[in-house]
C-alpha cells in the first residue's frame, strides 16, 4: 500500500548504508509527529497457538513463512524503517482462494492483520505485529486490447516492463518497487496525469476479496460505488483487491529534463511555479528545493532547486516552456530530445530503498503562491536544522485532465489545483541523534502549518499519510468521506480492515 515521488535527493540516497539500523528511542514530540502504528493500529492482544497458525497453513495454497523461516526478513522488510515492526507470520498468498482463506482465519482468531504489496506506505499502516498477508506473489499482468490487467501483488517495475512490451503507458510513478495496489487505491501521480488523469482514473473495474471471504467485481455496471470508492478512497478500507484493470495509451516519444539552479532560490522558485503551470497537459514536471545539510552548509553550500519531468510529442520546445530560466540553469543538466517512452523512464525512474522519513502534503493554488510566500518558504528552508540525509520539499504539478473530473467524479477529491506540495524530512539513525530527529521534525510541522495556511482548502493527498493529520477525514477527503462511510457499511460493516486512518462505517 503504498505511495510516485532532487534527481539526487530522496530514496536512491541509501545505497551501501545497508538495509537496517538500530533503533533509538526519539523525544516524545517526536513520538507524537510520527505516532507508532504498533500501538494504535495492529496491535497483536495475544498470542496465537501453532495449531491456529497450522489451520491457516493448511488452507493455503502459498506458504506461510513464520520468524525462524528462510527469507521471514526479506519479506517482512519496510520501506519507511520509521515503522519497522516484526509480524507474527506472513501469509504469501498465490490465489484468490488463499486471501480469502486469510480473511476468514484472521476473524476467526481475532488476529490482527495488514496487507501488503510493495511495502511503501510512508505512515506504516502497511506493517502489523499479527498476519501479514503479502500479496507480492500475485503479480500477474497481462493485455486485455487497449486495456491491462494487473495482479494485486505486482510492483511498479514489472507494470513498467509489461506495458512497454505493449507498447502503451498510464499515468504511472517513478519509484520502481512501489505496489501498483497502494499507488491506484490512493489516487495515483505521476507525470502523465495532466494528459490523462491520475492513475485512479483510468481504473475501469478491480476484483475484490471482501470481509466476508466472498469475491467480487467492481465496475461501472456492477458495485459501481465500489468502484468509485476504490478510485482515491485509499488502500486497506474496503477490502483486498486482488487485480485491476486499466485503460492504456500508445506511446510515442518524450523530452525529458533534469535541471538545476543554485543561485537567486526565491526569484527561480516563483518564476518556475507561475510559468510552468501555463504549460500544456503534455508536460509534467516536479520541482524540488533541497536545502544542504548541516556538513554542506559548512562547506558554503545554499540550496539547490532542480526541476525533473517529460514533455510529450507536440509540446512546445523547453525553451519556450521554460524561457529565460533555461539560460540560467546551472552549466549540469540533462535533455535528451524525442526519447522512445519507455526508454525515457529509465533517466527518470528511482529506486526505493529502506531508510527512516516523514512526509506531509497539501494541494496548492498558483495564484497563493505569492512572491512573499515563495521566498517566505525559502527563509523556512533555510533555517531547516538538518540532517545526515538530504531532505527536499517539492512541487508536484497537477492540473490538466485531473482538474476536468468533479471531486464528486471519483473518491479522490482533490480537483482544480496547481500543485501537489510534499515537505520530507530524511534520516539514519545510526548517524543523526534523537534529539536532532525531533528538531527536524518539529520544524517540520510548523513549516508544513505555515503552508497549509495558503490554500486552505487544500487537504492532504492520502498516498503521503502523516499519522499527526488530526483532520484526515476532511484532509484526504473531504465531501467525499460520507458517501466512503456508506460504502464502508456495505462491505465491511464490522471494520475487520481497520487501521488508525482508516475509514469507519457510518
Amino acid at each position: 500500500m503504498g505511495a510516485f515521488e532532487t534527481a539526487t535527493a530522496r530514496r536512491s540516497l541509501l545505497k551501501g548504508l545497508g538495509a537496517l539500523a538500530v533503533g533509538t528511542s526519539l523525544p516524545a514530540k517526536a513520538q507524537q509527529l510520527l505516532a507508532d502504528p504498533g500501538i494504535e493500529l495492529h496491535p497483536l492482544p495475544r498470542v496465537v497457538s501453532k495449531g491456529a497458525w497450522s489451520d491457516l497453513a493448511r488452507a493455503m495454497t502459498g506458504d506461510l513463512v513464520l520468524p525462524n523461516d528462510a527469507y521471514f526478513g526479506n519479506y517482512s522488510q519496510v520501506n519507511n524503517l520509521s515503522y519497522s515492526q516484526r509480524p507474527a507470520a506472513i501469509a504469501r498468498c498465490v490465489t484468490d482462494a488463499d486471501v480469502s482463506a486469510c480473511l476468514k482465519w484472521a476473524h476467526n482468531t481475532n488476529t490482527p492483520f495488514a496487507v501488503r504489496s510493495g511495502g511503501h506506505n510512508y505512515a506504516g499502516f502497511s506493517t502489523t505485529s499479527g498476519l501479514l498477508i503479502d500479496m507480492s506473489p500475485m503479480a500477474k499482468i497481462k493485455a486485455d486490447g487497449d486495456r491491462v490487467i494487473i495482479g494485486g501483488g505486482a510492483i511498479n517495475v514489472a507494470v513498467y516492463r509489461a506495458l512497454e512490451r505493449m507498447g502503451r503507458t498510464i499515468t504511472h510513478g517513478r519509484c520502481e518497487g512501489v505496489g501498483a495496489a497502494g499507488f491506484l487505491l490512493g489516487g495515483g501521480i505521476g507525470f502523465n496525469m495532466r494528459l490523462y488523469g491520475i492513475g485512479s482514473d483510468l481504473l475501469r473495474s478491480t476484483d475484490l476479496m471482501l470481509a466476508s471471504g466472498e469475491k467480487v467485481t467492481a465496475s461501472a455496471t456492477e458495485h459501481a460505488k465500489l468502484l468509485w470508492a476504490c478510485q482515491g478512497g485509499g488502500g486497506g478500507n474496503f477490502g483486498v483487491n486482488t487485480s485491476f484493470t486499466l485503460q492504456t495509451f500508445p506511446v510515442s516519444t518524450v523530452t525529458v529534463f533534469i535541471l538545476t539552479w543554485s543561485k537567486n532560490q526565491e526569484r527561480v522558485l516563483y518564476d518556475l511555479l507561475h510559468r510552468l503551470q501555463e504549460a500544456p497537459p503534455g508536460f509534467g514536471c516536479k520541482i524540488s528545493v533541497t536545502p544542504p545539510t548541516p556538513q554542506q552548509r559548512a562547506q558554503g553550500d545554499d540550496i539547490v532547486i532542480s526541476v525533473m519531468g517529460q514533455a510529450h510529442q507536440g509540446t512546445p520546445p523547453l525553451k519556450e516552456l521554460f524561457g529565460t530560466l533555461l539560460e540560467q540553469a546551472d552549466p549540469k543538466r540533462t535533455i535528451e530530445i524525442d526519447m522512445p517512452y519507455w526508454e525515457a523512464q529509465d533517466i527518470l525512474a528511482e529506486e526505493a530503498l529502506p531508510y527512516f522519513y516523514r512526509e506531509q502534503s497539501v494541494f496548492l493554488k498558483t495564484e497563493n503562491l505569492t512572491e512573499k510566500a515563495v521566498a517566505d518558504m525559502i527563509a523556512t528552508a533555510r533555517a531547516m536544522p538538518g540532517t545526515s540525509l538530504p531532505s527536499s520539499f517539492k512541487f508536484f504539478q497537477v492540473g490538466g485532465e485531473v482538474n476536468k473530473l468533479k471531486p464528486t467524479d471519483t473518491a479522490f477529491v482533490h480537483r482544480g489545483f496547481d500543485w501537489l506540495f510534499s515537505s520530507e524530512v530524511n534520516w539514519w539513525e545510526l548517524r543523526d541523534p534523537p534529539s536532532l530527529v525531533s528538531d527536524n521534525l518539529v520544524w517540520q510541522q510548523q513549516f508544513y502549518d505555515k503552508v497549509r495556511r495558503l490554500t486552505p482548502s487544500g487537504g492532504a493527498y492520502q498516498n503521503f499519510p502523516d499519522p499527526a493529520l488530526k483532520d484526515w477525514q476532511s484532509a484526504y477527503y473531504a465531501e467525499n468521506y460520507r458517501d466512503l462511510q456508506k460504502v464502508k457499511v456495505e462491505v465491511d460493516p464490522g471494520s475487520l480492515f481497520t487501521f488508525a486512518q482508516a475509514i469507519k462505517p457510518a
